[in-house]
């Protein structure tokens, strides 16, 4: 039987496995400019994995920038994510070689659902 969800993640690539991330979040952070995040120097282009944020909402996978971040291409609509969703980093202290299942309640709504990472 196909939903519209089991449609979109074999619409997804990789099965619904996200492009990995360089680093993941082990803390609030600042959505802007060139930072340290467990204990990587993260760069104009690094994908990042924001976990740990204050305001939930703002969790996801953002692309880091000397100024304002922005959410990566393949997390800023609705529709980019489902829960079940794995998210490998490659980098960090904490994060390096895990994957984080993403996982939320109800439907998803960018900059209003909260998330929960759970490293596997």
């Amino acid at each position: 039987m196909t939903t519209a969800q089991t449609s979109r993640l074999a619409a997804t690539p990789n099965g619904g496995v996200k492009i990995p991330c360089r680093v993941a979040t082990t803390a609030n952070i600042t959505l802007s400019g060139e930072q340290t995040i467990d204990d990587v120097a993260v760069v104009d282009g690094d994908r990042v994995l924001v976990k740990d944020q204050t305001t939930g909402s703002e969790d996801g996978i953002y692309v880091a920038a000397e100024g304002a971040w922005a959410r990566a291409s393949d997390w800023n609509t609705s529709g980019d994510l489902l829960s079940g969703m794995l998210v490998p980093v490659a980098e960090g202290t904490a994060g390096a070689n895990k994957a984080f299942c993403i996982t939320y309640s109800g439907s998803y709504t960018v900059d209003s659902t909260s998330i929960t990472a759970t490293a596997i």
